[in-house]
């Protein structure tokens, strides 16, 4: 099985794919193993795979491989490797929703989980150059806070003991944005995924699912 030398293993990404590597047995302190770098703006060696946020600099130093993710969500906490929105919204929701709710742009927004199981499958057949991760999907701020407002009014009714017949409606929203938002391009990480024997990047997590993580953390961590 492939070994890992893991580094920046403290900061958000690098804490999920250390628990996706280790789970399935690949140790991710091994010496002679592939080299990630999991960069978060500090001086960083040389990698076999360079990960890092959009909003980070390119390094200095010579890596084989850079995936530049865009858009990520952990429900623990993004730190600096994603936006903050969803956060920003949860917390003036919690607060009760009083005064300027805070802005937000439209987004690509790719799930921890779908963005370390990708990493963990190009491990089989490292590719080289830039790859660009986010969601295939555009959601519009609108429709971001229109989700959230729809959960936590579930959750409030849940623990209110309140539910109402509209708890239960399904609805989709419309989730394009009005203006033209210009998507990463995502075809090298599709071919480098299909190079490593899967059917490409296709995330899995349901936005709604993941908004759901998203409320349960911030309620844990209150």
């Amino acid at each position: 099985m492939v070994g890992v030398l893991l580094l920046g293993r403290q900061t958000p990404f690098g804490t999920a794919l250390a628990e996706r590597l280790e789970r399935v047995g690949i140790d991710t302190d091994s010496d002679d193993g592939i080299r990630i770098s999991c960069w978060d703006g500090s001086e960083s060696p040389s990698s076999d795979l360079l990960i890092r946020p959009s909003s980070a600099p390119e390094p200095l130093a010579e890596h084989t491989c850079r995936l530049v993710i865009h858009d990520l969500y952990l429900p623990s906490g993004v730190g600096d490797w994603g936006p903050t929105d969803i956060v920003d919204r949860l917390e003036w929701l919690d607060a009760g929703a009083e005064g300027e709710p805070p802005a937000g742009s439209p987004r690509h927004y790719v799930h921890i989980r779908d963005a370390v199981d990708a990493v963990a499958a190009l491990l089989k057949v490292m590719p080289s150059g830039r790859l660009d991760m986010c969601g295939r999907r555009c959601w519009s701020h609108q429709a971001t806070c229109e989700e959230l407002g729809m959960l936590w009014a579930r959750f409030q009714a849940a623990v209110d003991h309140s539910f109402q017949i509209e708890h239960l409606e399904v609805f989709e929203p419309k989730t394009e944005p009005a203006e033209r938002v210009e998507r990463p391009d995502l075809a090298p990480l599709h071919s480098a995924l299909e190079d490593a024997g899967t059917m490409g990047w296709h995330p899995l997590v349901p936005f709604r699912v993941g908004l759901m993580e998203c409320i349960a953390e911030h309620i844990e961590g209150e």
